[in-house]
Formats: C-alpha cells, structure tokens, sequence
C-alpha cells in the first residue's frame, strides 16, 4: 500500500513540476527583476522597486533615505533573494525525491527487493524537509525585514503584504 502512495505522489509531483512556468516570481509579493533589483507588489496600486544597494523606488521615483533606512532595504533585498534561492533548491529537491521514488519502486518491484523502497525514499524526502524548513526560517526574516522597513519609511507599508498569519502557517520542524 505504501509502495502505491510513494509511486502516486511521485507521479504528480513530476508531472506537476512540468506544467509549473518558471517565470522568476519569489511568491505573489515580489518578482525578481535581474540579480540587483526587485519589485514589490502592493493589493493595489503601483509596485516599489527595491535594489540590493539599498535604494527604494515608489511608483518610478526614488524615496530618500537615510543610512539606516536604506541598511533595512538592502536587508529587504538580501532576505527576498535567500528566499528565492532557498525555494529554487527545495524545488529541485522535490523533483529529485520524485524521481528517487520512481526509480525505487521501480528498481524494487523489478527485483522482488521492496523493502528497500522507503529507506531510499525517506532519506530523499528528508532532504526536502530540510530545504522547506529552510524557506520557513527565510520567510520569518523576510517578515521581519517588511515590518522594520514599513515602520521605518511609511510609504512603504502599502507593500507590506506579508502577513503573520502566512509565517504561522509556515513553520520549520
């Protein structure tokens, strides 16, 4: 019965992964414009462009900002591309524990062998716990990142679209 499950959730996984267009977008919130710049999308309005360097654009004009505002920018900045890379790896981690569990079960049913399925299953599939426990922590510090830039520069709390509720409900092991 087991071996059913493993072989199903392998299927759609893989077939899942397929139809996914990878179009650079972090989440719903963000979408990575190049390796310096990303934008933030408010519920309503026009987005913020906010650089690596610190700098923050509001509907195409730049915001000034003091030394310190601009260090929770770029802090912005770095916690959103962690939480890109990180959710890159847990994706490839996901496509490689599907395609350890179909060739398992496959190699397994091929040689009377399947006792050995879940082993080489369960020690891919931890490898995928880890890397999502590893977005639950990016996503605290994205969280946290917002809510000082929000409270720092006022003009950005329309793009404050993350909510407690979303990290709640992503908690790491």
């Amino acid at each position: 019965m087991i071996t059913t499950k493993i072989l199903c959730i392998a299927a759609l996984s893989v077939a899942a992964a397929g139809c996914v267009q990878y179009d650079d977008s972090v989440f719903q919130h963000l979408s990575v414009l190049s390796d310096t710049r990303i934008a933030v999308h408010a519920h309503a309005g026009t987005d913020a462009i906010v650089s690596a360097q610190g700098d923050l654009l509001i509907d195409g004009k730049p915001v000034t900002l003091d030394a310190a505002q601009s260090q929770i920018v770029a802090r912005y900045f770095t916690s959103a591309m962690a939480l890109r890379s990180d959710a890159v790896k847990t994706g490839a981690a996901g496509a490689a524990t599907a395609a350890t569990a179909i060739t398992s079960v496959a190699a397994g049913l091929a040689s009377g062998d399947t006792d050995s399925i879940d082993a080489k299953v369960n020690a891919s599939a931890a490898k995928v716990d880890a890397a999502a426990n590893k977005l639950c922590v990016d996503l605290q510090m994205l969280a946290k990142a917002q809510d000082d830039l929000a409270s720092a520069v006022p003009s950005f709390k329309p793009y404050a679209t993350i909510g407690q509720r979303e990290v709640d409900d992503c908690k790491p092991d």
